[in-house]
């Protein structure tokens, strides 16, 4: 996978400002300096050009400072991070949930034209309050379910803790889903969800169909454009068949499950070859180079390990086949796998196994296969896309095509200005003035 880094796009898109002049406040709980695309794509840069401006509320990835961090239309409210320090992490927690708090008091004196709160289920009472007492449209985006998640983890101990820690945990979410879904949802405006399979789980609790708008993941077609990148030229990839996976975890399930098709698709005598695309220290690089010397694939698999975005895609143009493994579990069941709308953008074929969301996207495009989550199953969707190459090629086409219709940032930002535009208040905003240090960045 590529390097995790802060994203900007070099050359703004074009747009109209259909939303000059309009500030939103967004309170969420992902590191600052952002690197997720649905935050630098969807909103940094496709909303930004067009006229949004954006007060931010993040959690600073490294120490520092309390600061207002300055970058055109948008500013970055950070609170004071110092982990090296005694009860580093309690201060900061203090500081954040300050700071916090002094946004919902601008955003209640009617500072902002929306509040857009995402994955922070129980601030959401307190932002919806003050947009309430302001007049300000309160949104939430759920783009995981966090409390379930939360449940989840502390009852079959997927995340190592001890029993009191456990039943803190899971009556934090039982009474915190409680509050979300009876009192926070009820007081937003509208709330954007993840998937189709989200907001009917969402619907099940009483919040109504019409409040809630899907906004999957996406991929920027600029970013992503096979015509841009230039396949990789490597001798081990020479008269094989080869197949890529963007590997997060190369000790995963699911990266196992690709290697067990390699294993199935060599057993059925195909010269195959699986490039596995993301980081591996060297610890997950002897464990993992020991299972494939046991299975005999040693010379078949490549770890790339980290690397740029632009050398990753020189991965995926060059191989044959793009592969989708994702779980069926209750949590993920309301995800959209981002790798596999970023294959497709490339013009890959692509493998996913059964995944409601993968279902529509492959199935919608015509772009692969869906199959089983077993290593067999994988390995004979794959087998049939390299026993007809030609009919591979068409298919990856078609991705390409049902990308830049369906989930293209611009068009997903088309949405959310959609949505954003039937809550948005006519009037200009009338309040104190902010303090200097807010006003303009320091010279």
């Amino acid at each position: 996978m590529a390097a995790r880094e802060p994203q900007t796009n070099p050359s703004p898109v074009p747009a109209q400002k259909s939303l000059a002049g309009v500030r939103v406040l967004f309170v969420a709980p992902d590191d600052y300096p952002a690197f997720r695309v649905d935050l630098t794509e969807l909103f940094s840069n496709h909303l930004v050009a067009r006229g949004l401006e954006i007060d931010w509320s993040l959690r600073p990835y490294q120490d520092g400072p309390a600061r207002i961090d300055h970058h055109g239309a948008e500013r970055f409210y950070v609170a004071h991070r110092d982990r090296s320090a005694r009860f580093g992490g309690l201060r900061y927690r203090m500081a954040e949930n300050w700071l916090r708090l002094k946004l919902a008091w601008k955003a209640a004196r009617g500072r902002y034209d929306l509040i857009q709160v995402r994955d922070q289920p129980l601030w959401a009472i307190t932002y919806a309050v003050a947009g309430k007492i302001s007049g300000t449209p309160c949104l939430f985006w759920m783009s995981y379910p966090v409390l379930e998640a939360r449940l989840r983890n502390a009852l079959r101990n997927l995340v190592p803790m001890s029993w009191p820690s456990r039943l803190i945990r899971m009556g934090y979410a039982i009474v915190g889903s409680f509050l979300f879904y009876k009192v926070a949802l009820p007081l937003c405006g509208h709330v954007i969800v993840q998937s189709k399979r989200m907001r009917d789980r969402v619907g099940f609790h009483g919040i109504p169909m019409e409040k809630m708008t899907p906004v999957p993941m996406g991929v920027s077609t600029e970013r992503f454009n096979p015509d841009l990148v230039q396949p990789v030229d490597d001798p081990r990839l020479a008269g094989k068949k080869s197949m890529a996976y963007m590997a997060a975890d190369v000790l995963s399930m699911m990266t196992r499950l690709t290697i067990d098709a390699l294993a199935a698709l060599v057993a059925d005598g195909h010269d195959a070859v699986l490039v596995l695309i993301g980081a591996v220290s060297d610890t997950e690089r002897e464990k993992l180079n020991a299972q494939l010397r046991e299975l005999g694939l040693f010379d078949r698999v490549i770890l790339t390990g980290r690397l740029p975005l632009p050398e990753a895609l020189a991965w995926v143009k060059r191989v044959d086949v793009c592969l989708s493994p994702f779980m069926m579990d209750w949590a993920e069941q309301v995800a959209t796998p981002t790798k596999l709308v970023e294959y497709l953008a490339m013009g890959r074929p692509v493998v996913g196994t059964v995944h409601y969301d993968q279902n529509e996207v492959i199935n919608g495009s015509g772009a692969g296969f869906v199959t089983a989550y077993s290593g067999e199953a994988i390995a004979e969707g794959v087998a049939r896309l390299f026993d007809d190459p030609a009919r591979a090629e068409a298919m990856g086409a078609k991705g390409i095509l049902w990308i830049r219709a369906n989930r293209d940032y611009a068009r997903l930002a088309d949405i959310v200005e959609e949505v954003y535009s039937r809550f948005l208040r006519k009037r200009p905003i009338v309040a104190i003035e902010d303090d200097a240090a807010e006003r303009a960045p320091p010279s």
